[in-house]
């Protein structure tokens, strides 16, 4: 089975739901808008690795955990 990720505006998504509700091939699962999707987790990822490597080559400079609980 192929997963399709597909956005829809917000005053078309009732009807859309239904549609897709009579289609007996179609499994449904709603994602919601604050959770991450698979690629914006990975992406995240990456971005983190760049960032360390940057820290660690000393062209960026990083702040102390103290400095980051702070900003919480």
């Amino acid at each position: 089975m192929a997963t399709l990720l597909i956005e829809i505006e917000d005053k078309k998504l009732k009807f859309f739901k239904e549609l897709l509700q009579n289609l007996s091939f179609v499994k449904m699962r709603e994602i919601l808008p604050d959770e991450d999707t698979d690629e914006q987790v990975i992406s995240n990822i990456r971005q983190g690795v760049k960032e360390m490597r940057l820290v660690e080559q000393g062209k960026m400079k990083s702040r102390s955990a103290r400095e980051f609980l702070q900003d919480l």
